[in-house]
């Protein structure tokens, strides 16, 4: 390390949606300031099991065209180093030494100076101001985080996944066939899921019960669902004649 180098890490998993959202404001700034010597490492650190497969990794950076490079940290010793435990976290080491954290979202202004004032740049910023996101709660699945299954019913709770048909809840995931459905928060629904195998199969969408689309599921990543022009709450459904493995719900 010389003295003017100045290291980026970013905490994140490919399936998070908030670290992808995140992802795209640390690749403008990588791309700007890599030449002044700030050196730009993503940690993927899984959230999930299937996350920790390195192939896994591997396809996902090529999906979203990640160029920076990953550091797999898969039993999550870096980040217990760096007493961190969510993600997306932005921290910059200099002379082996934390001199900025932020866990979650935003301040990537504030995130931007401290760059420029530690390697002493003089120019015109990237951010003037900060991006506006809709910050709803997770809706997952599986035991390991609490998730709230319930049989289908005619009045929908928030945060409740309501099953028909042949479902099973693990550690990480619903696993089965038939429906689920939720009572929707955003203007975009996604859902981290598997098929079985990874084999492609069709899962229909429905919004008030009627029939939107039907998507394809295969490996396992964050797949987006529907996107709609108002946030308002409405009942989502996804149908699926084929076992699949679901582990969350998010929204934006």
């Amino acid at each position: 390390m010389t003295a003017k180098e100045l290291f980026l890490f970013d905490i994140f998993s490919y399936s998070c949606t908030n670290c992808l959202r995140s992802l795209d404001y640390i690749r403008k700034i990588d791309n700007k300031y890599k030449k002044y010597g700030l050196k730009t490492i993503l940690i993927h650190t899984p959230e999930w099991n299937f996350e920790k497969d390195r192939n896994n990794i591997i396809r996902a950076a090529k999906k979203y065209k990640i160029k920076m490079p990953i550091i797999i940290d898969k039993n999550k010793k870096i980040i217990k180093k760096l007493k961190i435990n969510f993600w997306p976290t932005q921290v910059l080491i200099k002379n082996e030494e934390p001199e900025y954290i932020h866990v979650g979202e935003g301040n990537y202004g504030r995130l931007e100076k401290r760059i420029m004032r530690i390697l002493k740049i003089k120019s015109s910023v990237l951010f003037n101001n900060e991006p506006k996101y809709a910050k709803f709660p997770t809706i997952y699945a599986g035991r390991r985080k609490k998730g709230i299954i319930s049989e289908l019913k005619d009045k929908l709770k928030l945060g409740v996944i309501y099953k028909k048909g042949a479902w099973k809840q693990n550690s990480e995931y619903l696993i089965g066939k038939g429906s689920l459905t939720i009572k929707t928060k955003g203007k975009v629904i996604s859902m981290v899921a598997k098929s079985i195998n990874n084999n492609p199969i069709n899962i229909n969408i429905r919004l008030n019960n009627e029939k939107m689309k039907d998507i394809t599921i295969n490996g396992p990543q964050l797949y987006d669902l529907i996107k709609l022009r108002e946030n308002k709450q409405k009942m989502l459904r996804i149908e699926t004649k084929s076992k699949i493995q679901v582990y969350s719900f998010a929204f934006q």
